[in-house]
């Protein structure tokens, strides 16, 4: 998706989550009912006695503003493709697909130069490229209503950034580009926790909570110097200066803690909290400052009128809401003011035959402010996923 703030690292990272946590605010550290796959704590997929394929696409609407103008753009891409497979009974693994990254921007500023007193110098600012991730995710269940997890993930893509000037002053019919790529290969890890304590009525409460095991990435860079003609695509020269030197990419470090409280098949609310210490990742702006550790909060509840009725189909539908607030790490205008990011999210679950649905999220929100942040977003986000659950590898009995 484009967006202006995909210059830090490497570039805008995915929410994470399933369809299902979309719908709830980023909702899901805690909280599992084990037929949808959790994405978010590896540690709850062990309450995944079903096998369950999903996968999902999104599309996004957003509004762009700075200070001189405003643009709207659309844009979408896949959401996730992910198998979940019990192994044993207190061993579930998953395997899926989905994008970790993205970098897409393009900006321009002029500078006067007071000799001639007119906007004469053009520095401008592309980025593009993204990082996917095949993941493989395990939970296990150690103890009556205890479970440990672990995710690994393997990272790869490449992300290009471009810094060019032309001087329109004397007649130039070129421009100078400094080009840095960076090639993306490695595996991370992830750990996961999670407790569920019987109550009265078949209501439980959940305790989850999952943390990033990896602080870097292996990768490879090349730096080049080009002199390209206006268009950008013809090279008139050419000097490489770094040729796939190895590059360590720093990364954010979260860790996410959730509790919930559910009545089984019939309701669910709870509230998640993620700290993301960004201080070591590079801003890519030949800034100084460090970069803040940031924090998130999600609240969401999801409702299911009837699971078991016959007569009435949307009785058996689930409703699902949240709303989430999180500081982030960018200082567009490096004035140490940070932006909010902030949305309220719907969903609906229709249920297909068996225990498969049809899950459709929706999300509008805002990150910054134009006041304070010199860049304000607006968005509108749709999220469509299906989930196909039902039992495989099962013995046939005879009598």
């Amino acid at each position: 998706m484009n967006s202006p703030l995909s210059y830090i690292g490497m570039g805008e990272l995915d929410e994470g989550g399933s369809p299902t946590s979309a719908m709830m605010g980023g909702l899901g550290v805690s909280n599992s009912n084990g037929i949808y796959t959790n994405m978010l704590n590896p540690a709850l997929l062990a309450r995944n006695r079903y096998t369950v394929f999903e996968v999902g696409v999104k599309t996004e609407l957003k509004d762009l503003q700075d200070t001189r103008q405003r643009q709207q753009v659309f844009g979408g891409n896949y959401h996730s493709l992910n198998l979940t497979l019990p192994i044993s009974s207190r061993w579930t693994a998953s395997i899926g697909f989905r994008p970790h990254s993205s970098v897409e921007y393009s900006t321009r500023s002029f500078r006067r130069l007071n000799l001639l007193g007119v906007d004469s110098l053009i520095y401008s600012y592309d980025g593009k490229g993204g990082v996917t991730k095949l993941t493989f995710n395990n939970g296990f269940r150690i103890g009556k209503e205890i479970y440990v997890g672990l995710g690994i993930d393997y990272l790869f893509g490449t992300v290009n950034r471009n810094v060019s000037t032309q001087n329109l002053s004397d007649g130039q019919y070129y421009k100078i580009q400094l080009e840095n790529r960076i090639d993306y290969s490695d595996f991370l890890f992830r750990g996961g926790l999670a407790y569920r304590k019987s109550l009265k009525n078949d209501m439980y409460l959940n305790f989850g909570a999952s943390f990033d095991l990896s602080s870097s990435l292996n990768s490879k860079q090349l730096k080049r110097f080009a002199i390209m003609d206006l268009s950008g695509i013809n090279m008139i020269n050419a000097d490489t200066l770094e040729k796939s030197t190895k590059y360590i990419q720093n990364l954010p470090v979260s860790q996410h803690f959730g509790i919930s409280l559910e009545k089984l098949a019939n309701w669910m609310v709870g509230i998640d909290y993620a700290r993301t210490d960004w201080t070591q990742v590079d801003n890519n702006l030949g800034r100084s400052t460090q970069l803040p550790v940031s924090s998130r909060w999600s609240i969401g509840g999801e409702y299911t009128p009837d699971f078991e009725s016959v007569s009435n189909y949307f009785k058996r539908a689930t409703y699902r809401a949240g709303f989430s607030y999180s500081t982030t790490p960018y200082d567009y205008l490096g004035n140490g003011k940070y932006a909010v990011d902030k949305y309220v999210s719907l969903g609906l679950a229709l249920p297909l035959r068996n225990l498969s649905y049809l899950n459709i999220a929706y999300q509008i929100g805002k990150r910054g402010v134009l006041a304070d942040n010199g860049l304000e977003e607006q968005y509108q986000r749709i999220t469509i996923g299906l989930t196909f659950s039902d039992l495989w590898f099962q013995k046939v009995k005879l009598n």
